[in-house]
């Protein structure tokens, strides 16, 4: 009974056979395949979220792979500037032993290299002057190729590390490499700087000052020279007649004489400044001694070579010749001058202009007194630092003369030596040989003059005797100066000289003199000597008198 329920059951359930089985069977697998597809959804989104963690894990790895790699680049980078700088280094060093031991063989390559850069830095190219050699055997300067690229390359690298000595000035002066390692060697060999020091070198100029000179008419005086009132005495500079000067001591004969006619005083740069700048402030000579930076100048220059080095062996300088012993200025004529007789028909240049190099002056100065004498060949010499002029100044610039003459450097804060330093006109230096004499004249500017070594004997003269300096005319090659001979005076052709009023000073090592605007000055060098001056700015204290006659 329940076999055939069952049975029927089944039957109605399946009335159409085959059909119907599939029916029921593809309900059946549906039915069966429901929960498998909620499973798959669970599933990729299990996947997804695994994916989005993937990506995020690559992208930092990413990222830390690039901050690696940046980073091993720098450490590469870093790796190789130092192995370059530390090669460069070596490099310096080699071919800076080569360089020594070039020298003392004197016949390698790099040797000549050195020399010739030497040159370059003391040299200009100018016609007048032998062809430099440039640092390129090829002649490109040092500019062509691997090797060039190389001397460049060292060339300013020393040139970031040279030596830079106290005295530096950055717009002024001689930045070259050869100079600052010559006053490396010379600053080492004289130190500069604290008490020690400063009374070595007092006692190597005291040495240097081989003659006194005592005032012949002290007892005349209401001052003292070589101890003066705070404030310039009335009648200061005291003054004598020409004549009897000059008949004490004879221009032509460069010895010296105990007894002189000084009016000027002499001041102690350490205990007496204060008292030289009241004169200086009232447009008055005077000489003041004893500065430390001048004594430091005079002591480096008086050591055996150092200024044979210092302007090198082939440079050359202006230099004037005369067939005897007197020097005149002179510039070339104009022609309107010629053509209205201001200049004489037979007027000739009084000195022949001409360069050496300062070997060849010495040469022809440095000799004995036998072959000197008023009518005897003499030579004078002369460097010209440039400074803000610039160098067309002079074909031989010499802007060492800066560093040299820290005293005569353009700096604010120096009134005593420079009054304007924005218009100072250069350094000048003339070296004269013995018995050289520089004709009596006058200046259109201040003027501060250092003695570097041996003697020079100044004849001063105040502007109001310009009358009785018998001038040669306006317009005349060699104007502002004197047309009397004053080692030989024609008294009747020029009887004005003879009320002419004069004092007398001797320069020794170490002196700096401060020479107003228009004061009239003859000079005679008694020994071979180094003088340098410079100008700063014009005053018209005596610009009456000059204009009256000059």
């Amino acid at each position: 009974m329940n076999n055939q329920q069952v049975h029927k059951r089944a039957s109605r359930a399946i009335p159409n056979g085959n059909a119907d089985l599939t029916t029921t069977t593809s309900t059946v697998h549906k039915t069966s395949q429901r929960p498998k597809s909620t499973l798959s959804t669970h599933d990729d989104s299990d996947s997804r979220h695994t994916d989005v963690e993937t990506v995020k894990r690559l992208r930092r790895l990413r990222r830390k792979t690039k901050t690696n790699q940046a980073q091993q680049k720098r450490a590469l980078l870093l790796e190789a500037i130092l192995g370059t700088a530390f090669l460069m280094i070596m490099v310096l060093l080699v071919l800076q032993s080569l360089q020594e031991n070039d020298h003392e063989r004197g016949n390698d390559r790099l040797a000549s290299k050195l020399m010739r850069l030497n040159r370059k830095n003391q040299m200009r190219v100018d016609l007048d002057n032998p062809q430099i050699m440039t640092d390129d055997p090829n002649g490109s300067g040092g500019g062509g190729g691997l090797g060039g690229g190389l001397f460049n390359l060292r060339h300013h690298l020393l040139k970031v590390i040279q030596y830079k000595h106290s005295d530096y000035m950055q717009y002024v002066g001689d930045h070259s490499i050869a100079y600052s390692k010559l006053r490396k060697e010379y600053d080492a060999l004289l130190p500069f700087g604290d008490e020690k020091s400063l009374e070595r070198i007092k006692r190597f100029v005291a040495n240097l000052r081989k003659n006194e000179y005592k005032n012949a008419m002290q007892h005349d005086m209401p001052y003292d020279v070589h101890n003066c009132p705070m404030h310039p005495p009335p009648n200061y500079p005291y003054a004598w007649n020409v004549k009897e000067v000059l008949d004490n001591w004879a221009p032509d004969d460069p010895n010296p004489r105990e007894y002189i006619y000084q009016g000027l005083c002499v001041f102690d740069y350490e205990t007496e400044r204060e008292k030289a700048m009241k004169y200086r402030e009232a447009e008055l000579p005077f000489v003041i001694r004893d500065d430390p930076r001048v004594l430091r100048t005079v002591e480096r220059w008086a050591q055996d070579g150092y200024l044979q080095r210092l302007l090198g062996e082939n440079t050359r300088y202006r230099t004037e010749y005369s067939p005897n012993n007197h020097f005149m200025y002179w510039m070339r004529p104009k022609k309107k001058n010629m053509q209205d007789h201001t200049v004489p028909e037979d007027w000739k240049p009084p000195t022949e202009m001409t360069r050496m190099p300062f070997s060849e002056w010495l040469h022809h100065a440095n000799v004995t007194d036998d072959k000197l004498g008023p009518d005897m060949e003499h030579w004078y010499f002369r460097l010209i630092g440039c400074g803000e002029m610039g160098r067309n100044c002079d074909k031989d610039s010499s802007e060492y003369l800066f560093d040299e003459l820290p005293f005569f450097q353009p700096r604010d804060g120096n009134p005593l030596y420079m009054p304007e330093p924005r218009r100072q006109k250069g350094i000048h230096c003339r070296f004269g040989m013995k018995g050289v004499i520089a004709e009596n004249h006058f200046d259109g500017s201040r003027n501060s003059i250092a003695l570097l070594g041996g003697e020079r004997r100044y004849i001063l003269a105040h502007p109001d005797q310009c009358e009785n300096m018998c001038l040669l005319p306006r317009g005349h090659p060699s104007a502002r100066h004197s047309a009397v001979d004053w080692s030989d005076p024609d008294w009747e052709q020029f009887p004005k000289f003879a009320d002419a009023e004069v004092n007398e000073v001797v320069m020794q090592a170490g002196d700096v003199m401060y020479l107003p605007t228009h004061w009239f000055h003859y000079i005679i060098s008694l020994e071979l000597n180094y003088q340098c001056n410079t100008r700063s700015g014009i005053t018209d204290h005596y610009l009456h008198s000059i204009e009256q006659c000059g």
